[in-house]
């Protein structure tokens, strides 16, 4: 999925230092949109651990749109059904965490938008 470019300090109550790797994992699907479990992993460990997840709802208007933007900037053809579904995930995942910013114009983790790459996990 993404993970950060270098180790960061989380942690609510101690200094937790580690690579972050936010992962993403399809729940429910409705006619309404879909439910997703965004799962942050610290990777940095000999033992990769769970530090947070959250529940996600995507409307199917905000899933059509955000397959809008991918389409018309990305080249899926050559790849499969499955492949390009899993590729968009991988994108939009980006594309929300590198958008969706804290008033601070900070991301989740109080980083900067570039301070996320693609993880080969």
């Amino acid at each position: 999925m993404i993970q950060t470019k270098f180790p960061v300090i989380y942690g609510d109550r101690d200094e937790r230092q580690g690579i972050i790797m936010l992962e993403v994992r399809p729940l429910e699907m409705t006619k309404e949109g879909n439910k997703y479990l965004v799962i942050d992993w610290d990777i940095s460990k000999e033992v990769p651990e769970v530090w947070k997840s959250k529940e996600i709802f995507y409307t199917s208007e905000k899933i059509n749109e955000v397959n809008t933007y991918l389409e018309e900037n990305h080249d899926f053809s050559e790849m499969t059904k499955c492949e390009r579904d899993w590729e968009k995930v991988k994108l939009a995942l980006m594309l929300d965490t590198q958008t969706n910013l804290l008033e601070s114009g900070k991301t989740i983790y109080r980083l900067n938008p570039g301070d996320w790459e693609f993880s080969e996990v």
